[in-house]
């Protein structure tokens, strides 16, 4: 049963440097969309995943795009981009 919803923001300050979505956060289904006026795709995945387009991992997004995923913590989801400053928004399900 979901109980409540929450919704985040995340940039990546420094390009090629995965960072998590968010702190611990106790999630049931985070549906996860890429900035409108990102120029360049971010990648979504676990603390492995890549952005640059040689070494790619993950689920590359561009602006506009969403994932859903289900998830029990957002804090097991990371994002990686190419460009600094750029990222997703998000709503979760708890």
């Amino acid at each position: 049963n979901v109980t409540g919803i929450g919704d985040g923001r995340k940039t990546v300050t420094a390009a090629g440097t995965a960072e998590a979505l968010a702190a611990s956060t106790v999630a049931k289904i985070v549906i996860i969309t890429a900035e409108t006026d990102n120029t360049n795709p971010i990648t979504v995945g676990s603390s492995t995943v890549v952005g640059a387009l040689a070494t790619r991992r993950g689920t590359p997004l561009y602006a506009g795009e969403s994932v859903t995923l289900l998830v029990d913590n957002l804090a097991d989801v990371f994002v990686d981009v190419i460009t600094n400053g750029e990222g997703v928004t998000f709503i979760y399900l708890t």
